[in-house]
């Protein structure tokens, strides 16, 4: 790594960083707080969610509010998100960063970046949680070589696929942000029939997911009495909208409770997760809590989807295992009565979940050490240090 400048810690800085889904928002405060910690004088401008501004960035608007999946959802809102490419694009202009950071939501922001690179030449472009450019349109991985100066990943297997794929990529593996907030030692003892339901953090994840895991907790409720389901939600908005959406389906046969955020206090209690593929899974790995994964899109988002993708499952355990070691059950497959048959296998046979908490374990053990943020901030600190005087 180069060494830096005899000024740098000295010198005033100016990074904007973009972060355009709830996940991006999370990860994205945390590299601020790092970011203050290394560099008092570091100023942070850009577009975010409220954990970022919070976090200190002065936020032009909050994208992670307007987080869409699937590619019929974007098109969609193709114009809307042209407009906010627009308007980032004008505040770069503007204030000529020293370093621009783009946090994940690569549908986004690998869009923004070619304009920035030519908009900014004498700024840094830094991507922080790499694109997964090994799972599919593995050419993509060009563009950002060409477009950014630095690629900062968080997956372990990362940093060999880039050095393989693009020799001269500038890739960072600092290890995963979540070790931060969770180790794999943060749980108590599980109340045996507690269960938890993680539909995703994003509207139409919760729109799609939510009503069929519904109704799955009905027939477990029904085959077997006593159950408890915990709902939980990223924040109040999401909350409101996913009781809403269960108003409208048939009365709960169980105990139910819902909570905002995916705490330790309230995941540790439940003794199997029906989880969205995504962050909330992998916090259900690093937490030892056995887990169903399940996910719906578009049909015409997964007919795409599937002549892309290059590996063979969804959820990162069963990616970087490439065995099935959590269930899956994907598009036409997540039916509720399929996932309702499968949580109760796993409720009456604690052996099975055993064997899955051992394999999960190992597979979370390889993720790195807890100060990815710090790592990270360190890292992008020093690219920032190299740009052109303005």
């Amino acid at each position: 790594m180069r060494a830096p400048e005899p000024s740098f810690a000295e010198r005033p800085l100016t990074l904007l960083l973009v972060a355009g889904e709830p996940s991006g928002d999370a990860r994205g405060a945390e590299l601020i707080q790092a970011l203050k910690a290394q560099h008092p004088r570091v100023r942070i401008i850009g577009v975010g969610g409220p954990r970022m501004a919070g976090a200190g960035q002065e936020q032009l608007f909050d994208l992670a509010a307007h987080a869409v999946l699937g590619l019929t959802e974007v098109l969609k809102h193709y114009f809307k998100f042209r407009r906010f490419r627009n308007v980032i694009l004008d505040l770069a202009r503007k204030e000529r960063p020293d370093a621009v950071v783009l946090i994940d939501c690569s549908g986004f922001n690998l869009r923004l970046a070619p304009r920035l690179r030519r908009e900014l030449p004498g700024s840094r472009i830094i991507y922080y949680i790499s694109p997964q450019v090994w799972a599919s349109r593995s050419s993509r991985v060009r563009n950002m070589e060409r477009d950014l100066d630095l690629l900062i990943s968080i997956l372990p297997f990362e940093k060999a696929w880039f050095a393989k794929e693009a020799p001269k990529f500038n890739v960072h593996w600092v290890g995963h942000p979540l070790l931060d907030r969770i180790r794999p030692a943060d749980h108590l003892e599980p109340n045996a029939d507690c269960i938890a339901l993680l539909p995703g953090s994003r509207r139409t994840e919760i729109e799609s997911h939510l009503p069929l895991l519904w109704e799955a907790a009905r027939i477990m409720g029904r085959e077997r009495p006593g159950l408890r389901f915990i709902l939980l939600s990223p924040n109040e908005e999401m909350q409101k909208f996913a009781l809403d959406l269960i108003s409208s389906q048939a009365a709960a046969n169980f105990d139910f409770e819902s909570n905002i955020g995916y705490a330790i206090s309230h995941l540790s209690r439940c003794t199997l997760a029906l989880v969205a593929s995504g962050t909330a899974s992998l916090e259900c790995a690093l937490l030892g809590i056995p887990q169903i994964v399940v996910y719906r899109v578009h049909p015409f988002t997964y007919f795409i989807g599937r002549r892309v993708v290059k590996v063979n499952y969804l959820t990162l355990i069963n990616v970087m295992a490439n065995d099935a070691v959590v269930p899956e059950f994907i598009q036409d497959n997540f039916e509720p009565s399929a996932v309702a048959r499968e949580a109760l296998e796993l409720l009456n046979h604690p052996e099975r979940r055993e064997a899955m908490k051992r394999r999960v374990a190992q597979i979370v053990a390889t993720l790195g050490e807890p100060g990815a943020a710090q790592r990270a901030a360190q890292a992008i600190l020093l690219e920032a240090s190299f740009a052109q005087p303005k």
